[in-house]
């Protein structure tokens, strides 16, 4: 970035390239990542810069990332989910019964 003072007038020289900078650290060891992603935006028309940074940072952006592998639930439940969960368990175990007692008669 170059900047300017031209009889009160700033002029800054911007740049075509936006760069986003982040790293991979996996909890449990000491190593670390870093990752540099960099667009180049001077072929692209002015008008569709916004667009292309939103989708820069959606496709690149931070992301958490958890290893799943050992846990009981296949993702994280809302309290919500739980409860309805349990109202179906209670729901299916009261039938079976219903169906078991009808059954043994």
């Amino acid at each position: 970035m170059n900047l300017t003072l031209d009889s009160q007038h700033l002029t800054v020289q911007s740049s075509t390239k936006a760069t986003i900078k982040t790293s991979i650290r996996i909890v449990g060891t000491d190593t670390v990542l870093p990752i540099t992603i960099e667009g180049e935006f001077k072929g692209i028309p002015s008008h569709l810069h916004q667009m292309y940074m939103q989708s820069m940072l959606a496709s690149y952006g931070s992301v958490s990332v958890h290893d799943r592998t050992k846990a009981e639930e296949p993702y994280p439940m809302t309290i919500r989910e739980k409860q309805k969960e349990w109202r179906l368990n209670r729901i299916v175990d009261i039938i079976c019964k219903a169906i078991t007692k009808r059954h043994d008669k």
